[in-house]
């Protein structure tokens, strides 16, 4: 897979995923809640913007988000990765 844009990068553990991205020279930017160590590039409460952006939807509002086509949105929960993680090693028997 090539990526042509920015990497965005949402909810824990953002920032470490940005860092890594950046260390593959691939632009990257994180957006989280807090900023614990000083190095978020947008401090942002992100349920509260899905809830509006939902919101927008529902009324038909046309407004569009300034990311382009080509930016690939990177939101993972690390809880449900640690989930289908451990989901697979008791499948795989480890």
């Amino acid at each position: 897979m090539e990526i042509k844009g920015k990497v965005h990068c949402f909810f824990e553990q953002s920032g470490t995923f940005k860092n890594e991205f950046k260390k593959m020279g691939i632009a990257a930017e994180d957006y989280d809640i807090q900023n614990n160590f000083n190095e978020t590039d947008h401090v942002i409460d992100l349920f509260s913007e899905i809830e509006k952006a939902y919101n927008n939807l529902t009324r038909h509002d046309t407004t569009r988000h300034d990311t382009t086509r080509h930016c690939l949105i990177l939101s993972i929960l690390v809880k449900i990765l640690l989930l289908l993680f451990s989901h697979v090693s008791i499948l795989r028997g480890v």
